[in-house]
């Protein structure tokens, strides 16, 4: 007699790296997750932010920074715009699920399937080096910086950097310089700022400089609204933080006590730190124009005494009301963390 399985929704999976699970998935927001897998699942196709923000009903601030946050983690990767796993993931993931899905179902056509450029061999390295010196000072220079022998998968990262992503070798010396500045100098963080490099098009020296100098200044603005809020440093700061950060302290120009404030006002509305929110309300500010607590002050006793001017409350869509009326959605960042990339 013929025998079949009837396997239901076990007939279409997908593989999801162990490391989602074994490291990330408890500090991992609930739209990091649904982001992640939503791509997972649909790798076959070009999808955009707006794509992502409609089938998942989140904002497409939040899928970028969802984005970001598995980049961070070396999940991801991105090259010329398009996603791929990192060499981290691909190592990670579950192989015996991977084979399965092989042999019952034909793989379909990724658009995400280009990967990096692979190292190159160790006899293209040497005759590489024998024929330019500035990759060979390049070599001396980052022993010194990592202050240890290069081996040959560090030399291989080298070339590949240089060679196939086009960096000349005084902006990889300059970004090396600068990661040790801040405690980070190693090949595999050399690797992920200088890829993101060269999918940004910092390829000379004068624009190697002005994103340090971003970078730095990103990171100082941390520093200040970290300890403005008491916020426990734990590793490097994501980029949603420095973004955020360096928004607030050098572009909006906010006082010390114009941040806290905002701090404040998420912590009584949403119970918890959240920085996509304590951001809308510094950009509500912002466009206003209130850039002191007693304007703010002011606007707000204005909206009081003038009814007329203070719209109609919505209070079953959960909305909150920040500064002359203006609304704010809590549901849209309700599930929105610290860890928000």
């Amino acid at each position: 007699m013929p025998y079949q399985i009837n396997l239901g929704q076990w007939k279409s999976v997908f593989a999801v790296p162990s490391s989602v699970v074994d490291q990330h998935i408890k500090i991992a927001s609930e739209s990091q997750l649904k982001v992640l897998l939503y791509l997972l699942r649909h790798s076959d196709k070009d999808l955009s932010d707006e794509q992502l923000s409609s089938a998942l009903r989140l904002s497409e601030e939040e899928i970028r920074n969802a984005v970001d946050f598995w980049i961070e983690r070396e999940l991801l990767s991105k090259h010329d715009n398009v996603l791929v796993p990192s060499d981290t993931a691909q190592e990670q993931t579950i192989k015996p699920q991977a084979q399965h899905i092989a042999e019952t179902e034909p793989a379909p056509k990724s658009h995400t399937a280009v990967s990096r450029p692979r190292r190159p061999d160790p006899a293209f390295v040497a005759k590489l080096l024998q024929e330019d010196k500035n990759l060979a000072g390049l070599m001396e220079e980052a022993q010194t910086v990592l202050q240890k022998p290069l081996s040959p998968g560090d030399t291989s990262t080298l070339v590949m950097l240089y060679d196939s992503f086009g960096i000349p070798c005084s902006v990889i010396a300059l970004l090396l310089h600068y990661l040790a500045s801040i405690g980070r100098a190693n090949m595999r963080d050399l690797e992920r700022f200088a890829t993101r490099w060269a999918d940004e098009g910092i390829k000379t020296d004068q624009d190697a400089e002005r994103e340090i100098e971003r970078l730095s200044q990103s990171r100082e603005s941390w520093k200040t609204v970290s300890k403005l809020l008491g916020i426990r440093n734990v590793g490097n700061p994501t980029h949603a933080q420095l973004d955020n950060a360096n928004r607030w302290v050098v572009t909006w120009k906010f006082s010390d006590e114009m941040i806290v404030e905002a701090y404040e006002r998420c912590v009584n509305i949403k119970g918890e730190y959240n920085i996509s929110y304590i951001n809308a309300i510094l950009k509500r500010w912002y466009e206003k124009g209130i850039k002191s607590l007693d304007a703010l002050r002011q606007m707000e006793a204005s909206t009081k005494s003038n009814p007329k001017a203070k719209p109609k409350t919505n209070k079953g869509k959960g909305s909150v009301f920040l500064t002359d009326g203006a609304s704010f959605d809590v549901e849209k960042y309700k599930n929105t963390s610290l860890f928000d990339d």
